[in-house]
């Protein structure tokens, strides 16, 4: 039997995800992470500094999974070129509410529907559900 701690860990595949973002007015954003979740907190809390944070742009609209990183800045990059309407015709079959979906991908993990916002207290929460309908 093989002690060495290196073949005992589980190695575990890194996923990158390039997703679109909405504010209440429609504006959008194109983005990539290896930590949708995380980033979803940082967007929902204002941590994230930029056009993010300026615009108030933190519902998810759309996402993708990839496993290269390479392959999803390309695509990252690609989604960012696109029209307007292009970004929309994206997500507008799966989403056609334009619903967020942060609770959707905290849920499909099986942890929560909420998070802690390092900003707040431990007995606050960051509520994903306020906000559901686009305008």
């Amino acid at each position: 039997m093989n002690a060495n701690p290196k073949s005992a860990k589980r190695k575990f595949q890194r996923c990158y995800f390039v997703y679109i973002l909405a504010n209440l007015n429609g504006l959008l954003y194109v983005g990539l992470t290896d930590d949708l979740r995380k980033r979803m907190l940082q967007h929902k809390s204002g941590s994230f500094d930029g056009f993010t944070k300026k615009y108030k742009v933190d519902r998810l609209m759309y996402y993708e999974t990839y496993t290269f990183p390479k392959t999803a800045a390309s695509r990252e990059l690609q989604i960012k070129k696109f029209r307007r309407e292009k970004k929309i015709a994206l997500f507008l079959e799966s989403n056609p509410p334009w619903k967020d979906l942060t609770p959707e991908i905290f849920q499909s993990v099986g942890i929560p529907r909420y998070a802690r916002d390092s900003r707040k207290t431990h007995t606050e929460e960051i509520d994903f559900n306020s906000e559901y309908n686009h305008p």
